[in-house]
Order: structure tokens, then C-alpha cells, then sequence
């Protein structure tokens, strides 16, 4: 079997009909970060790495990413930086392509896999706040770029885990499901949807903005989206029916 003919059989065994209808609402992650996750994954099919373990190597480049954008400022290391972000975004792939070839599925490796998702969400707006206020690091001003960075990050995790502590709480209903379930998502859920995925545009955004040195516009413009889309998710799903 040549190699795309290795790719072929890999997209066709890993996307179910469900999951298509699902991710495709995703444009970039599906449209770009998807089709080259199945490139990766062919030569981690012919090792003994299991879903998990990539999940776990997986981590390793978000914290490089974030060290190099943190302590560097030229702009071949922050591009650097962003390629360790942009291949978590492929290795992100790469665990659930493996999972679902081999069928080699555990009850914890959607907790892994969801552990490397955070710590991306994490560090990749504060990574951007604080290589803005490296622009100018005597105005004591660019360090509250650094402050909306972080702001951003902790705004993309916390309803998710609001959402999760409702489902374990409540249980899955319309309000859940609402937040939850992006085939039903309406227009504007699926614009917030690609604005905010982790996977999706903010990694071209993040791309554009170290190529243009506008990281600074780029993490004051996301710190208003991210506030925005959260409290519109609090509300659809805390609202009293």
C-alpha cells in the first residue's frame, strides 16, 4: 500500500458520518489541520506508539511554543514558537486517528486528550500577550498585554468547565446540548466556533500577526471576542427556562 493509498484508507476508517458532520463546522481544523494530521499519522502507525502516549508527546511543543514566544523576540523564533502550537494542532489529530484505526480506545484517553487541548487554550493567547509586550518591554504599559493574554486563555476554558460540571450535575439537556452538540450550531454559534477553536483560525490569526509584528492588536481583539463568546455560552447555558 503506497502512501496515498495509506491516506485514503486512514481519512475513510477515522471519519465516520457523525463525526463529519460534526468536525465540519471546524473550517480550518477540518479543511487544513485535519488532511495533514492524516499525513502525520502514517509513520506513527508503523511504531508501537499508542493513542495515548502521542496525546501525552503531544504537550511537549504547546510548552515550547510558549517558552520561546515568552523569552524571545525576533521574529524567526516566534514563528518558531507558533510551529510548536500549530503541531500540537497536528499531533491533536494524529492521537484520534490512531485511536479510531486501530481501535485501540480507554477510558481515559479522551481525559488526556482533553488535558493537551487545555493546556494549548492555556498558553497560546498568553503567549501572544506576553510576545506583545515584548514589542516594548520599558513602557509599563505592554504589560497589561500580558494580563489581557491570560484573561483571553482562562475565558476560552472556563465555560467548558461549566459546561462539564452542568452535565455531571444536571445531565445532558437542550441547554447542554445547545453549547455542546456543533452540528445543530446556527450561523453565528459556528462563526464563534471558528473565531475561538483552539485548532482553528486564531492559529492563522497568530500567523498573520507575528508576520505583520501586530501581536499587540491581535491579543486586545481576541481578549473582547473570547470575554464576549463566554458570557454569551454562560448564558445559553444557565439561562432560566
Amino acid at each position: 500500500m503506497n502512501y496515498i493509498e495509506q491516506y485514503r484508507d486512514l481519512r475513510d476508517k477515522t471519519m465516520t458520518p457523525e463525526k463529519y458532520e460534526s468536525a465540519k463546522q471546524d473550517y480550518f481544523a477540518f479543511y487544513i489541520g485535519r488532511p495533514l494530521s492524516y499525513w502525520l499519522t502514517i509513520p506513527f502507525l508503523k511504531t508501537s506508539l499508542t493513542p495515548n502516549q502521542v496525546s501525552y508527546i503531544s504537550i511537549i511543543p504547546i510548552f515550547i511554543g510558549f517558552l520561546l514566544m515568552t523569552f524571545f523576540e525576533s521574529k524567526s523564533m516566534l514563528m518558531l514558537g507558533w510551529f510548536m502550537f500549530f503541531l500540537w494542532n497536528l499531533l491533536d489529530g494524529v492521537d484520534g486517528n490512531l485511536a479510531r484505526y486501530r481501535k485501540q480506545f480507554s477510558k481515559d484517553g479522551s481525559v488526556i486528550d482533553a488535558m493537551a487541548g487545555y493546556a494549548s487554550m492555556a498558553f497560546t493567547f498568553l503567549s501572544a500577550g506576553v510576545a506583545a509586550s515584548n514589542y516594548d518591554n520599558l513602557s509599563l504599559e505592554s504589560k497589561y498585554f500580558i494580563i489581557l493574554g491570560a484573561l483571553s486563555s482562562i475565558s476560552l476554558i472556563f465555560p467548558r468547565l461549566v459546561m462539564h460540571k452542568y452535565i455531571n450535575s444536571v445531565g445532558t439537556d437542550t441547554a447542554s446540548e445547545s453549547v455542546k452538540d456543533k452540528k445543530t450550531f446556527s450561523p453565528l454559534k459556528i462563526l464563534a466556533l471558528n473565531l475561538t477553536s483552539i485548532t482553528g483560525l486564531p492559529q492563522v490569526f497568530l500567523f498573520i500577526a507575528i508576520l505583520t509584528t501586530t501581536l499587540d492588536y491581535l491579543t486586545v481583539i481576541y481578549f473582547v471576542i473570547n470575554i464576549a463568546i463566554m458570557f454569551a455560552s454562560l448564558h445559553s447555558l444557565l439561562r432560566k427556562k
